[in-house]
């Protein structure tokens, strides 16, 4: 049934089909095909995955980034970081990654992160001569770390699926994350060197410190999500409600800028989202669940190991496979389908389970914004205007950095484990 399962999805996704649907369909039609399973059977498994407590924080945390990006929030976020670093070399396209990391602290997904601040500084940088490629190719990567930093719905659904805490998984993304927009910022510096592109002037030290007021609200809630997570004051689900409900009071009765008509259109959109996420999460879970009832799981497990005694090579060859899958499947697709898979080989080696989903999900960070189905790249380049073959010139060096960043949290392990540690996630002996 596992062959059948896969040639109906590869099928399905060469004609362009919605990987949710992709998922959901192939499950069906595999069990109807070659099965005397009943299909009410997959039916109870997408509905009991769909209920998962911990998904409740997917749709709030969404709500939170609508209620930022309408209520004023995520332009003060920017204006801010512009001010901030705006006079170093490159300085609008760092302040688009620093804006973007700011950002990531709210939204929790790549998409929503490239669009909010997208729409605002790739119009910007092109007014000052960086040029399409540039603006699309620091917007794209930027908007990727979305889902490295906390909040993250990719780290909500693999601690679900892996039953690895939720919190801890924050806690382990937020150096990478930054990590990841140092080395952005870096490539961003000799680009512009080599282009002879002219920092921002320096803005006097009255305006940059009346920007800081005027954005404080906005960077509290990072620092209410983070902090009330590693305080123990509430869970991460708990969490996404405290950040939806601040973010709701802050843009509509202190700066005003959210309204009642904004609330419809918000609510439509983070609804639409969250079924997208919800539906795939719960497709995922059938399809994973053939796979398990096949023990293709373990079967693949015994494989990998049986190349290499050495668990650093496994492990490599387990992150190509994820940076492969990445360029054309949804995050919450790879994790559901891929992690039942992979757990045993990473509990065999003794891999610490918060080390390996940092890694995970900086992987799937790369292929956010990689050809050929890269969310992040495509809704810089529709902002942009810029066809793909136009960016790839410049955009491989950005994904290059990203890379190397990716190689320094796989062979270093203490990028993703000191802050969980510090924490209490990780327990040390």
């Amino acid at each position: 049934m596992a062959t059948s399962l896969f040639l109906i999805f590869i099928s399905f996704l060469l004609l362009q089909m919605p990987v949710s649907f992709c998922l959901a369909i192939s499950t069906v039609l595999a069990m109807y095909l070659v099965s005397d399973i009943d299909t009410i059977a997959i039916v109870l498994k997408l509905f009991r995955a769909s209920g998962n407590y911990h998904l409740i924080a997917v749709p709030f945390f969404i709500l939170a980034g609508g209620f930022m990006e309408s209520g004023g929030i995520s332009r003060r976020l920017v204006n801010f970081a512009s001010n901030l670093i705006g006079h170093v070399r490159g300085g609008l396209a760092n302040a688009s990654v620093t804006a973007a990391m700011f950002f990531a602290g709210i939204s929790g997904a790549a998409a929503a992160d490239t669009a909010a601040v997208g729409s605002l500084l790739i119009p910007a940088m092109k007014r000052k001569g960086y040029g399409s490629d540039i603006a699309t190719s620091v917007m794209a990567t930027a908007g990727s770390i979305g889902i490295i930093i906390p909040p993250s719905i990719p780290m909500i659904i693999l601690g679900v699926t892996a039953s690895v805490s939720i919190g801890g998984l924050f806690m382990g993304g937020v150096l990478p994350g930054i990590l990841m927009g140092c080395a952005l910022m870096v490539v961003n510096y000799f680009y512009c060197k080599v282009r002879n592109i002219e920092p921002e002037p320096r803005v006097p030290m009255g305006q940059l410190l009346r920007s800081l007021v005027d954005s404080i609200l906005a960077i509290i809630t990072v620092v209410i999500i983070v902090g009330g997570i590693v305080g123990g004051i509430f869970t991460a689900t708990e969490a996404s409600v405290v950040a939806a409900i601040y973010a709701f009071i802050v843009g509509f009765f202190v700066y005003k800028e959210l309204t009642l008509k904004d609330l419809p259109g918000i609510f439509v959109k983070s609804a639409v989202t969250t079924g997208v996420v919800v539906f795939t999460v719960a497709a995922a879970s059938g399809f994973g669940w053939i796979l398990t009832a096949e023990n293709i799981p373990v079967m693949i497990a015994e494989f990998v190991i049986s190349l290499s005694e050495q668990k650093w090579v496994i492990f490599l060859m387990l992150n190509a496979l994820f940076l492969v899958m990445g360029t054309f499947l949804d995050p919450s697709a790879i994790i559901i389908i891929i992690v039942p898979i992979v757990w045993p080989i990473i509990m065999k080696l003794g891999i610490e389970p918060i080390h390996f989903g940092i890694a995970m999900i900086v992987n799937m960070a790369i292929g956010q914004c990689t050809p050929p189905v890269g969310i992040a790249l495509f809704v810089a380049s529709g902002i942009s205007g810029i066809s793909l073959n136009e960016v790839l010139g410049c955009y491989w060096k950005y994904l290059l950095a990203m890379v190397t960043v990716l190689l320094l949290v796989i062979f270093f392990p203490f990028f993703s484990t000191w802050l969980p540690t510090m924490a209490g996630y990780i327990q040390t002996n």
